[in-house]
């Protein structure tokens, strides 16, 4: 594990042009969206990620620290060591995907970041249920199933904070211990965001604060990466039953035939469709099938608000895809997916919003194909990439 196969690291820098909104006030999105391939054994793929992208993971993580100082009132490091004491994720990982740990220690080396702080910065969603505010809400998600012709989708735009834009990163990983490759969406310095690999097998997350969480489960960032190993559905899916889960999260999970969403908490794992037979299924961060809440969140809910779960619920992201999707006679296809994702239908909170870090649609046809937008979709070019199996770097071009 430890010795160095040949690696061949490929950044690729994008300009990304997207109009002005006078309307709303937004600049137009110029991000750059780093491609970064990784090769070889857990820690080698870890340890290039950390040497390539160096610069942007160190000043990603003094963000990063800044931030839970503000949010926390505490300093970053105190943060980190009180967060190491009072979870313990380590055991699950080792259980379920313990070639990750290693390739952790790897960015650490190859950024010169101390490993629990690399550790921590794995896990975003576990830092949001286990710390003391409740997130704000983030990420649209769909999953389409195919029909006739039409291939399925799974599609995201993924939702972060602020400080994590400009910043946005696409690992083009090649197993080390199989033929499979993968393209992972994610920030400097994290093993994964959300992504799909070249056997049609894709994964997106949302938030589920509401959800009761675990200190002892498996961090999401883990859980994609995981996923990512499957090489159908089904696998995929058993993977998803089968461990004990961090945080509460809705991942819409695809194959090449369908697409399934599964609302995930510390107890239970339970699929949510829209309605019966639905071929489509969307998702954004309120628990719609899955009762398994957090204590902790229901007694904020009622002293803060006064009100029931239900009450908490109406989400205008969710009214906007829906309203777009719902129709059964409607086929969905690229254009429709990008459409809405793009969309701006309530002012308030829009589907694409300034949270938005960048929007995937993953194709998974019998060529698997990325469709991303490093930014907001309404104000950002998507890129089209493809797998070469064992190539040099994938087939990337402009879409149309």
């Amino acid at each position: 594990m430890r010795h160095i196969l040949l690696i061949l690291v490929v950044m690729i820098t994008f300009a990304f042009h997207g109009a002005e909104s006078r309307a709303n006030q937004e600049l137009s999105d110029m991000k750059d969206l780093r491609v970064v391939v990784l090769e070889g054994s857990p820690h080698n793929r870890g340890l290039i990620h950390g040497k390539t992208l160096k610069k942007e993971i160190n000043e990603l993580v003094r963000l990063w620290k800044a931030d839970l100082e503000k949010v926390y009132k505490m300093k970053a490091d105190t943060f980190i060591s009180n967060f190491l004491k009072k979870t313990d994720f380590t055991k699950a990982i080792k259980k379920w995907t313990p070639e990750l740990l290693d390739e952790v220690r790897g960015i650490s080396e190859g950024s010169g970041i101390d490993f629990n702080t690399i550790y921590v910065f794995q896990l975003i969603d576990e830092i949001w249920a286990n710390g003391d505010d409740i997130a704000a809400e983030h990420c649209t998600s769909i999953g389409v199933n195919k029909r006739g012709e039409n291939p399925a989708f799974v599609a995201q735009n993924m939702d972060i904070p602020a400080f994590y834009h400009g910043y946005q990163t696409l690992l083009h990983i090649k197993h080390s211990s199989s033929d499979l490759e993968s393209f992972v969406l994610t920030a400097p310095g994290v093993i994964a965001l959300n992504g799909m690999n070249s056997s049609a097998v894709a994964i997106n997350c949302n938030t589920l604060i509401q959800l009761r969480y675990a200190r002892d489960g498996l961090p999401v960032a883990f859980i994609v990466r995981g996923v990512l190993e499957r090489r159908s559905l089904e696998e995929a899916v058993e993977f998803i039953r089968g461990i004990n889960h961090a945080s509460g999260q809705n991942y819409i999970i695809g194959g090449a035939e369908k697409a399934l969403s599964l609302e995930c908490s510390a107890r239970k794992v339970i699929e949510y469709r829209p309605y019966p037979g639905a071929d489509r299924t969307y998702h954004t961060n309120h628990p719609l099938a899955n009762d398994d809440f957090s204590p902790r969140y229901v007694e904020r809910l009622n002293k803060k608000h006064k009100t029931t779960l239900e009450g908490d619920y109406y989400c205008y992201r969710f009214e906007a895809v829906e309203k777009r999707l719902r129709d059964r006679a409607k086929t969905i296809d690229l254009e429709l997916i990008k459409a809405t994702l793009s969309s701006r239908d309530w002012a308030a909170n829009p589907i694409s919003n300034p949270s938005t870090y960048a929007c995937v649609i993953m194709v998974l046809s019998d060529t698997p194909t990325l469709h991303i937008a490093p930014g907001k979709p309404h104000m950002t070019a998507f890129k089209t990439f493809t797998f070469s199996a064992r190539s040099k770097t994938a087939l990337q071009k402009k879409d149309k």
